[in-house]
């Protein structure tokens, strides 16, 4: 059973001594409540009994208010980071961007952007040979090549890793899914594209459109969700 944060705060708000509360997925989940009476541990053992574990906060942190933005909203980016108070207990889900979460970015963008490499002659065959490209030339284009294939390494690691990063920020979850998936797609799509745009045919009408909306039209429609997710208002 999923869990959303909105549950989870309806769920915190359900106890007696809890007057008002956000949840926040970041580097961690972190459930900020204004409370008295109790604690951050005694309000995890609270929602244990209400949630799955793997979808309890990482910390529960009591705090005697939450900012607010001239607005009235909360402000996301003056909450504190709790590391210790009300932690789940083991066994839970680990946020990405914890102690080594840079290492295993790297890693994973090594990883998948050796697979690209590796892959590229077998998806399209010939699509990168420089073999009667003069220098410096044929070095500049292998060098495009190392940059797709990096691209694309990375955009498979925000597809499984970039969401909660970009919950922190504080918009609307169907805004944030749709900023994760449109950084997403800006990564990852110009390994297939380039090497689709190479073995087509400049007058193969046909080829050349469905690539332009294929690709083209989608990574236009994929910056302007970043530009409206970075406009839009926090929660």
């Amino acid at each position: 059973m999923a869990v959303a944060e909105g549950e989870l705060e309806q769920r915190l708000l359900g106890h007696p001594a809890v007057t008002e509360c956000v949840v926040v997925e970041g580097e961690q989940m972190i459930a900020y409540v204004v409370a008295g009476e109790t604690d951050g541990a005694r309000l995890t053992e609270f929602l244990t009994e209400l949630v799955p574990r793997r979808r309890l906060p990482d910390v529960v942190a009591v705090v005697p208010a939450l900012p607010r933005t001239p607005e009235g909203g909360i402000d996301v980016a003056a909450l504190p980071l709790p590391v210790t108070e009300g932690q789940r207990p083991a066994g839970g889900k680990a946020g990405f961007a914890t102690a080594g979460g840079g290492s295993v970015m790297v890693g994973g963008t090594l990883l998948f952007g050796f697979f690209a490499a590796g892959t590229t002659n077998l998806f399209w065959p010939f699509s990168t040979d420089l073999s009667g490209v003069p220098m410096p030339w044929a070095a500049l284009f292998f060098g495009l090549y190392l940059f797709e294939w990096a691209s694309f390494g990375l955009g498979v690691m925000v597809l499984l890793w970039g969401r909660p990063t970009l919950a922190r920020l504080g918009r609307s979850a169907p805004l944030t899914t749709s900023a994760w998936l449109a950084l997403t797609w800006l990564l990852v799509a110009w390994w297939p594209q380039d090497n689709f745009y190479r073995l087509a045919a400049k007058t193969d009408w046909p080829q050349q459109a469905a690539l332009v909306y294929g690709f083209n039209i989608t990574l236009m429609i994929a910056a302007a969700v970043l530009v409206v997710f970075v406009a839009g208002r926090r929660r």
